[in-house]
């Protein structure tokens, strides 16, 4: 009925345009409604072009941000009807959503807004189990620790199971792995907000966490969040602003990048911490694609020139449930490790995929979920990715081994915790997921992963099963 309704006003402007002195088109604002916005065309229009074509580049760069705020100024959009979108959006989103959000704007012309340079974090390593000369990263994948909104009050949800056993038990069974470690990341997929409305409340999944829900984390062992992903907004953008003030007041780092390329509602975060003198930054992208690169570019220059000597990138991309990367994401990954970044950490297909190295650098393609209670019948084979660096006598690092912990997410009978996996048969299986097939370029974890769940890197960053 809507969508009738949103023909027959477009069919009646169609109709009138030719008659009026004004141009106009449908836009989506913040919170899903559209509205119409007026502009002026006809000899105005063209009038006003042939003046802008005389405008060099550089003054053009210079005059952006005052142009921006006199088209805010004038354009008075009409509100018509709030438009949801259809069940098969989540679906369709891989393909669709980066347009969506990303407008077509040249890279030249609208740059992003950052955040003036923070203080970095030193983080007090006297709780990790390494040694002075020895710098321990973690990595985990996808965590929910919260449910589906629709499912959210039902007693065998994660929020129930958290309610009844206490914040500290979702990850009881890995915080002291994490916090043995010198820094642990993880990728946040749901909202932290006592928000009940989502953004699109047609869309499959819609995952919330109470803002309580936050204190999970202070037990965790996590010490980072990327907040960027197809799920951040599911609450609108007071939801996102609602999970970053949580984990703030957690004293959590977090970092991403949302709508990296629009003029509104752009949120641009680094994150910086520094671990035993040695500089860490990290930036993160959901969905990136072409438009996303260069903007990844500027981020690793930035974080290098801050006298970063370890730059990560954290990249929500693939295709959900498939266990091999697509084509295109290698030479993406490949554009991305040659201008300065130092790991790739992947995540949002929710199972496993091979891990790669390109000149000694690892690829995470996706890191698979680690703690989800909502999305079943998926292959539960996850780990704890460990990247170990050197320190060596003059200050600076050389990545010296990858190995992973094998691990189960669990979403059964209310048992929501991690298993780490002891047997050695079941310790083999899961680390066959991250072995892949030899591909030009790249180099596939040996067959002797299988074995121990570790693989040395010597001084060319050639791979070795021997330290």
């Amino acid at each position: 009925m809507i969508r009738r309704y949103l023909i027959c006003i477009w069919l009646s402007l169609a109709l009138l345009m030719p008659f009026s002195s004004l141009a106009y088109q449908i836009v989506e604002d913040d919170d899903g409604l559209f509205h119409i916005v007026f502009s002026k065309s006809g000899e105005d229009s063209e009038k006003e072009t042939e003046d802008t074509e005389e405008i060099t580049e550089e003054e053009t760069e210079e005059s952006t941000d005052d142009a921006e705020d006199q088209e805010a100024s004038v354009k008075k959009p009409v509100q018509i009807l709030p438009v949801t979108p259809e069940k098969n959006r989540e679906k369709t989103q891989e393909s669709s959503e980066t347009e969506q959000e990303i407008e077509s704007v040249p890279l030249s012309v609208q740059k992003p807004v950052r955040e003036p340079a923070e203080p970095y974090k030193v983080v007090d390593s006297a709780a990790s189990e390494t040694g002075e000369d020895e710098l321990l990263l973690s990595f985990l994948g996808d965590c929910c620790i919260g449910d589906n909104v629709k499912s959210l009050k039902r007693k065998n949800s994660m929020t129930g199971a958290i309610a009844e056993n206490g914040m500290e038990w979702l990850f009881s069974t890995v915080s002291d792995t994490l916090q043995a470690d010198d820094f642990t990341f993880a990728n946040l997929e749901c909202v932290l907000s006592d928000s009940t409305s989502p953004l699109y409340p047609l869309k499959v999944y819609n995952f919330v966490a109470p803002s309580a829900n936050r204190e999970v984390l202070r037990s965790s062992g996590i010490d980072g969040i990327n907040t960027v992903n197809n799920h951040c907004i599911d609450f609108k953008y007071s939801g996102y602003k609602d999970t970053l003030a949580n984990l703030e007041a957690l004293d959590i780092v977090h970092f991403g990048t949302l709508n990296p390329t629009r003029a509104t509602n752009r949120f641009v975060h680094l994150g910086r911490i520094e671990i035993k003198g040695i500089r860490i930054g990290i930036t993160g992208f959901s969905y990136p694609d072409n438009n996303a690169l260069e903007l990844i570019r500027q981020d690793i220059q930035t974080l290098r020139e801050e006298g970063c000597q370890i730059v990560i990138v954290s990249l929500h991309w693939g295709t959900e449930e498939k266990g091999v990367p697509n084509k295109g994401q290698f030479p993406f990954a490949q554009k991305v490790l040659d201008a300065g970044a130092d790991v790739i950490w992947g995540h949002h297909p929710h199972v496993l995929q091979p891990v790669y190295f390109y000149h000694g650098k690892p690829i995470f393609f996706s890191t698979g979920n680690f703690v989800f209670g909502t999305i079943q019948n998926l292959d539960p084979a996850s780990g704890i990715f460990q990247l170990s660096w050197k320190i060596l006598e003059d200050g600076s690092v050389r990545l010296s081994s990858f190995n992973m912990i094998p691990v189960l997410c669990r979403h059964d009978d209310q048992e929501y915790r991690p298993e780490v996996l002891e047997n050695p048969a079941d310790q083999a299986d899961c680390w066959a997921h991250v072995i892949g097939k030899e591909r030009d370029g790249f180099d596939a974890l040996p067959s002797s992963f299988t074995d121990s769940g570790i693989v040395y890197l010597l001084d060319d960053g050639t791979l070795s099963d021997r330290p």
